[in-house]
This record gives C-alpha cells, sequence and structure tokens, in this order.
C-alpha cells in the first residue's frame, strides 16, 4: 500500500514538472507566431549571415522567396568581421587572447518599398585563447567563432523581424 503511494507521489511530481515545460521548443520546431510568413532575402557583401538567416527563417517557419511574392524584403547590409588582440604573453610578446566581433546592418521593406523598419547596425563580440602551439586548432577555432556570431545575429534578426508589424489593409 506504501509503495504504491509512493509511485503515485512520484507520477504527480513528474507530471507537474511537466507542466512546466509548455512554451519550450527544441530549435526548429517553434511556432512562427509572426505576422510575416514569406521573406525576399536580399544580402549585401553578407554571405555568412546571409546562409545563417536561411536557417534560422526555416526554423521559424518563414518561407524565403522571390521579390514579387514576399510579404517583407530583409536587406542585410554589409557584415563586418574584426579580430583584435586582446592581452598579449609578457614574456614571450606572443598573442594569447583575441577578440572577434561582427557588425551587420539590417532594414525592412514591403515588397512596393515601404520602410517597416530603418537601417539598423548590430553587433557580436567574443573572445577565444590563441593557442600558439596548436595554430590549426586554433584557427578552426576562429572560424567556428565566426559561424557562431552569424547564427547569432541572425537568430537576434529574425526576433526582431517577428516584432515588424504589417499594414494588413489595402492601399
Amino acid at each position: 500500500m506504501l509503495q504504491g503511494k509512493k509511485i503515485i507521489l512520484l507520477m504527480l511530481v513528474v507530471a507537474i514538472s511537466l507542466i512546466g515545460c509548455a512554451d519550450w521548443y527544441l530549435r526548429g520546431t517553434r511556432p512562427n507566431t509572426s505576422s510575416i510568413k514569406s521573406v525576399h532575402l536580399r544580402a549585401v557583401s553578407a554571405e555568412n549571415l546571409r546562409r545563417a538567416m536561411l536557417t534560422e527563417l526555416s526554423y521559424g517557419g518563414v518561407a524565403v522567396t522571390s521579390k514579387k511574392a514576399a510579404q517583407v524584403i530583409l536587406e542585410l547590409n554589409h557584415e563586418i568581421f574584426d579580430r583584435r588582440v586582446l592581452s598579449v604573453d609578457p614574456d614571450t610578446g606572443k598573442v594569447r587572447e583575441v577578440e572577434m566581433a561582427l557588425e551587420v546592418g539590417f532594414s525592412v521593406r514591403t515588397n512596393e518599398g515601404t520602410l517597416l523598419s530603418p537601417l539598423k547596425k548590430l553587433n557580436w563580440v567574443q573572445d577565444f585563447v590563441f593557442d600558439e602551439d596548436s595554430l590549426l586548432g586554433t584557427i578552426e577555432q576562429e572560424s567556428t567563432i565566426r559561424r557562431e556570431l552569424a547564427e547569432d545575429a541572425a537568430a537576434t534578426i529574425v526576433r526582431r523581424l517577428q516584432s515588424v508589424e504589417i499594414d494588413a489593409s489595402p492601399s
């Protein structure tokens, strides 16, 4: 009898815990709550970000279409990756820590050209330890950080895109 009560109590605790997990989604499965269902992506000097945006938009259920078929045009302008030395080893004078930064601009227009969101510049920064003894690994790490910065930028831009209001009334 006591064993049965423990099992019921355990099942109740598990059920309550699972209820608290509502509104959590795995990457790639979140619903699109935005009024924007289709986008034309125009990337000027922003190829890394363009690739990441295609992935993020597909995660959110937003179709990437031609300019005529799209509700909005998302313009990505000039991704700029910057690499800066943060610290130097005092004994050897060699680089120890490096900072990678990404700056990108974006704006949103209707397919008729009406500006919905003016050009906004956003920045992301990440630093890492430069290991001269593992130069190939460090180069790979730098490449990975560039990709991750572009992915972070894309996720942020998609969230900002979801807040853009489209006037549904006919002109």
